[in-house]
């Protein structure tokens, strides 16, 4: 078992396994294939690749481009996108070329039964062509060049033909006025994103996130005061429910403590950072 024993902000030794800070993260995966036996072997082989990573996955497929070109499009996001070479009404490099041209900027697989576009795939700066049938250890080679081109902690906020994309630990805060929400971000850029706060909320899914108030979503690692708000090293406030102040606030205190080990890597051990400095009154 890893360890780690460290001081946080309540002058306190805590020894804890460092596997809790292992973040598990959500990667969103389509397969355009309209041969629904090959869709589903490779959701199959997925399922084993992702079995020992920690790293969450959604997939959802399609048999035609043109459904998945209008998602895309309407802001649906992937991460990746496994795309069959030939498919009904469009091949799948002209596919790949329109969604690069609506600035869709993730990671493109091809899946073909020859190697005729394979050249050409390298125009859409595809990471991956995989012959069928699939070969798992090709397909693990091209899943681990898309991962590390991959931040999945990101948010992104569609802006007409474009998205806007920023890292979840440059969120401060989201709020919400009237039929839109405002996000703030810590270089003080503001974006509006017309959905409801809720919603954001289920996309954002991250701990270090909290729901404080009906109109505030809090990233808690900006907090550096807990009274009956919370002040930000930026210098913003965001209110607390104060019905469920005690919550919240022990909601924030728990995150608080569970996170404040830093690690440095070395080459066989790992030293620990101090915490950062809370004040809780």
């Amino acid at each position: 078992m890893n360890e780690a024993t460290f001081c946080c902000s309540a002058k306190c030794l805590i020894t804890i396994n460092a596997e809790e800070f292992r973040k598990e993260v959500l990667m969103n995966i389509a397969i355009c294939d309209n041969d629904v036996t090959a869709e589903n072997s490779l959701e199959n082989l997925l399922e084993f690749y992702f079995l020992n990573k920690t790293i969450s996955y959604r997939i959802n497929q399609y048999s035609n481009a043109s459904e998945l070109l209008y998602e895309v499009e309407d802001g649906r996001n992937y991460n990746i996108i496994f795309l069959n070479m030939i498919m009904d009404g469009m091949l799948g490099i002209d596919t790949a070329k329109i969604l690069r041209k609506i600035n869709y900027n993730g990671e493109i697989i091809f899946l073909s039964e020859n190697s005729e576009y394979a050249v050409e795939s390298y125009d859409v700066n595809a990471v991956g062509y995989i012959l069928k049938p699939i070969d798992y250890e090709k397909l693990c080679l091209s899943m681990e060049r898309a991962i590390r081109n991959i931040n999945v902690e990101t948010y992104l906020i569609r802006r007409r033909n474009s998205f806007i994309t920023v890292p979840y630990d440059e969120i401060t805060y989201i709020e919400s006025s009237n039929s839109k929400c405002i996000l703030h971000r810590s270089n003080g850029d503001v974006y509006v994103i017309y959905k409801k706060l809720s919603e954001i909320e289920v996309e954002l899914n991250d701990k270090r996130f909290l729901r404080s108030h009906q109109s505030y979503i809090v990233n808690m690692d900006y907090i550096v005061q807990a009274t009956n708000q919370f002040e930000l090293s930026t210098g913003e406030v965001v209110l607390i429910r104060q019905r469920n102040i005690r919550e919240i606030r022990s909601a924030y205190l728990d995150y608080s403590m569970n996170h404040c080990v830093r690690y440095m890597s070395s080459t066989a051990a790992k030293k620990v950072r101090g915490c950062k400095n809370t004040n809780i009154s």
